[in-house]
C-alpha cells in the first residue's frame, strides 16, 4: 500500500538568464587570483588588535580579511556586531560614531574609501541599468566570515584595483583604545599578482 501520493511531474519551466557581475560589486567568481603575502597589524592597543591578512590580487581589485581580536569585553556590546555593522544591541549615537572600528584606504591619486562611507546610490538589482552603472568613487565591501566572543573575521572587496604608488591604510578604533593608525603599502607586489591571476575558465 502506498502511502504518499504520487508527486506529479514538473511543468516546463526556464531558468531566467543569469545576469554578469559587475566588477565593482566582489572578487570575480571564475579567477584564480594571485596571492601577495601580507600581515599587517593595522591597530592595537592593550585590549584589541586589528590586523589585515590574506590579500588575494584580481585585475579588478583586492581582496583581503580583517582580523579582530579582543582581550576582554567590547565597551559596548559583542564584537561580531562591531565588525560587521550590525545587529546593534545600543544606540548609535554620535558617541559610538566616534568611538567605533574605523579603517580603509587611500590610493596613489589621493582617493579614499572606508568602512564607514555611506552607500552609493544605484539601480536595483533588476533595473537594466544596474550592469552598466559604476560607483563614482572607489568601494570597500564586507563580506562573509564569523568568529566568536574574543575574534572575528571578516572578508573585505577593495574596488577598483590600486593604482602603482603608495597604498596607505588607516586604522582608528577609540572605544577599544586604539589610536588613529596610518601605514603604507607598496602596490607593485599587487599589481605583479594581479597579472598573474587566471580565468578558470578561459572559454
Amino acid at each position: 500500500m502506498d502511502f504518499f501520493p504520487d508527486v506529479p511531474p514538473p511543468g516546463d519551466w526556464d531558468e531566467p538568464d543569469e545576469l554578469p557581475q559587475p566588477e565593482w560589486s566582489g572578487p570575480p567568481e571564475d579567477v584564480l587570483p594571485g596571492v601577495v603575502p601580507v600581515e599587517l597589524i593595522l591597530g592595537r592597543s592593550d585590549s584589541t588588535v586589528v590586523m589585515l591578512t590574506g590579500m588575494r590580487a584580481f585585475p579588478t581589485g583586492l581582496g583581503m580579511r580583517l582580523y579582530v581580536g579582543v582581550r576582554g569585553r567590547v565597551h559596548r556590546g559583542d564584537l561580531d556586531s562591531e565588525v560587521f555593522d550590525s545587529p546593534y544591541a545600543h544606540h548609535m549615537d554620535a558617541d559610538w560614531q566616534t568611538g567605533r572600528l574605523k579603517w580603509g584606504f587611500e590610493l596613489a591619486d589621493g582617493r579614499r574609501v572606508t568602512n564607514i562611507d555611506p552607500p552609493s546610490e544605484r539601480p536595483n538589482y533588476d533595473d537594466p541599468l544596474f550592469q552598466s552603472w559604476e560607483p563614482g568613487r572607489p568601494v570597500l565591501m564586507g563580506g562573509g566570515g564569523g568568529g566568536g566572543p574574543r575574534s572575528v573575521e571578516r572578508d573585505y572587496w577593495l574596488w577598483p584595483l590600486p593604482p602603482a604608488g603608495p597604498l596607505r591604510v588607516a586604522c582608528q578604533w577609540l572605544e577599544q583604545g586604539i589610536e588613529m593608525s596610518i601605514q603604507e603599502l607598496h602596490t607593485q607586489p599587487f599589481l605583479e599578482a594581479a597579472a598573474r591571476a587566471q580565468l578558470v575558465w578561459p572559454d
